[in-house]
């Protein structure tokens, strides 16, 4: 009589963050992308309007960050009330990740390409996926959270940006076709 002893190795499952965890991480993501724009304003501040542009992100994305965490506040001391929302751990890990490299490879020092090339991939990233999700899974749109902060002017102005200075014709390529997907007819 054999008995075989089964053992799961599978990795245990992570339950899904709470709303204010979502919160919590995003305002943290958007204070670290904030901070890979001072580094590029610091790195690029020769040119003015290079400065300009990544010292007006940084700031963006830092109202961004107070904003979420007013937010969470609100939602943790129970003055606002927000629906359940339900995001696998999973993608706040990736984006959390995907920034760190971000950070990492601004702080090694990166060429104006390089560095563009992370701005844009930021702006058009999982980061305003997520602001979106939580806007329309949930109520924090009645209770203020914008949706799509500044976009349209925020990516605008990288867009120029991008077309006057860049020498990667597939970042040009691929800024030039989202701007004319966007153009109003």
């Amino acid at each position: 009589m054999s008995t075989e002893l089964k053992v799961d190795v599978s990795p245990p499952t992570m339950p899904p963050p709470s709303l204010s965890e979502v919160l919590d991480t995003h305002a943290k993501l958007e204070a670290q992308v904030g901070e890979i724009y001072i580094t590029f304003a610091v790195t690029f501040a020769k040119n003015l309007e290079l400065r300009q542009l990544w010292s007006t992100m940084a700031l963006e994305e830092g109202g961004h960050a107070s904003l979420l965490r007013a937010m969470n506040k609100g939602l943790l001391s129970g003055s606002l009330r927000a629906k359940p929302f339900l995001l696998p751990f999973e993608v706040l890990d990736s984006l959390a990740t995907r920034v760190a490299e971000y950070r990492r490879r601004a702080e090694e020092g990166v060429s104006l390409d390089q560095a563009l090339r992370i701005t844009w991939e930021l702006e058009c990233s999982e980061l305003d996926f997520l602001r979106e999700l939580l806007v329309s899974t949930s109520n924090l749109a009645e209770l203020g959270l914008p949706t799509n902060w500044e976009r349209d002017e925020h990516v605008a102005r990288l867009r120029e940006v991008i077309q006057r200075c860049t020498t990667d014709e597939s970042l040009r390529r691929e800024a030039k076709f989202l701007s004319a997907e966007r153009a109003p007819r």
